[in-house]
């Protein structure tokens, strides 16, 4: 970077030796209306995205209330994934952190999105890496926090690496809320079509029902029958899991074994790392066997489901597997004792209603084309975020001027 750029310890930065402290060390119990506590595990692409379902008390939040936020505060994860900065918005104002997160007030708070691009980006992360705790878990301790090495450019640059990250940032969360949207109504039209049958009451009542036309409502049948599941759509009819779709083994790779590639690797947390070589080829559906049980991740792209998932092989639509599987209870279906499993056998013997060849096309056609947006708005998301790993930290370093920056951003935001 440029001689002339001071390169001062994080610790510098702070309003004072006081200002980073972790968060919340002993919660207590869930306390419903209480003040919502930020864990690792609501943190998300660099944000919290919506309020923290756990909540603690007044008097608990009370002993912890060195950490409850202003609303300006930079937070810094110390484990999980150590090191993932989230700029604290207004409306987090009043909420509190965990212990497994470090608040950091600054002197100057419009500095936040400038350090939070600083210690995400690659020589930001490598510093972290090199300095964590590996004994237990990887643990990011708050004396090495202080530490830390910021370069510190003229106010011009950081004022435009700032303005850069926030454009990023805030297109790539729009993204994020827009696909959040998108599988919301998806999941809408499947509760109204399969679980509280609308478009069968609306016919059984001779009206009709908003959002369905006249060609979809027509393969819904205008009445009900008894059945062992309850009241079920006349014609429908009553099979098991293992009617609709296979639940294959994925294989294993040890990280030792992958070879740098483009290719997701699954297990039941979600993606793992990459592979230069699949295993299936998408679209197609996780779910979690070991760890964290029953979970469900859908990847239109070519994956590597390892050893502790299943994947999705079926002639039916893989939309309606996908959705029907979030109804099923999965979750709650571990069988081991030491370590969380979901046994292959016990899923395939829940029963489920099967509608219709022609009402399964017909919902898939709808939700395929929602699941087309979302894809799209994935890999634009992902643009945007090797945009922003690549070219502000070259910014930072002094490797690239603030006017070229300025417009391959605004090309690719165009």
């Amino acid at each position: 970077m440029p001689s002339e750029w001071p390169v001062v310890p994080l610790e510098s930065l702070l309003r004072d030796s006081k200002s980073i402290a972790v968060g919340v060390m002993y919660p207590g119990p869930d306390t419903p209306g209480g003040v919502p506590l930020i864990k690792v595990g609501d943190i998300s692409d660099g944000a919290v995205h919506s309020t923290p379902s756990y909540c603690i008390s007044k008097e608990t939040n009370y002993e912890y209330r060195r950490t409850q936020l202003d609303g300006d505060e930079l937070l810094i994860t110390l484990v999980g994934n150590p090191g993932e900065c989230v700029v604290v918005q207004p409306h987090m104002k009043g909420w509190n952190p965990a212990r497994a997160i470090a608040a950091l007030r600054l002197k100057d708070s419009s500095l936040r999105t400038y350090l939070k691009t600083v210690l995400e980006s690659r020589a930001g992360k490598h510093l972290i890496d090199a300095v964590l705790n590996t004994t237990v878990q990887k643990t990011l301790n708050l004396k090495d926090i202080k530490r830390l090495p910021i370069p510190v450019p003229p106010d011009e640059v950081v004022r435009g690496i700032t303005q850069l990250a926030d454009a990023l940032i805030t297109r790539i969360t729009l993204l994020r809320e827009t696909n959040a949207t998108l599988e919301s109504i998806a999941q809408a039209i499947f509760k109204s079509w399969f679980v509280d049958f609308d478009p069968v009451r609306a016919k059984q009542e001779g009206c009709a029902l908003a959002g369905i036309d006249e060609a979809t409502a027509f393969l819904f049948p205008d009445g009900f029958e008894e059945s062992e599941l309850g009241q079920l759509p006349r014609g429908w009819r009553i099979g098991k899991v293992e009617d609709l779709m296979e639940l294959a083994y994925g294989k294993a790779l040890k990280s030792t074994d992958r070879i740098v590639g483009q290719v997701p690797v699954y297990g039941s947390g979600g993606i793992t790392g990459f592979h230069n070589e699949s295993l299936v080829n998408g679209p197609s559906i996780i779910v979690g066997r070991k760890g964290t049980v029953g979970s469900l991740y859908w990847e239109d792209r070519p994956f590597f489901p390892i050893d502790t998932v299943f994947y999705v092989r079926t002639q039916h639509p893989m939309t309606y597997c996908y959705y029907l599987l979030q109804t099923l209870g999965l979750e709650d279906m571990n069988t081991d004792g030491a370590v969380p499993g979901l046994n292959r056998s016990n899923a395939y013997r829940l029963q489920i209603p099967i509608p219709p060849d022609e009402i399964l096309a017909t919902f898939d056609e709808v939700v395929s084309a929602l699941r087309v947006r979302v894809f799209s708005n994935n890999k634009q998301a992902e643009t945007l975020a090797t945009l922003q790993d690549t070219l502000l930290p070259r910014l930072i370093s002094g490797q690239l001027g603030l006017p070229e920056t300025v417009q391959q951003v605004e090309e690719v935001l165009a």
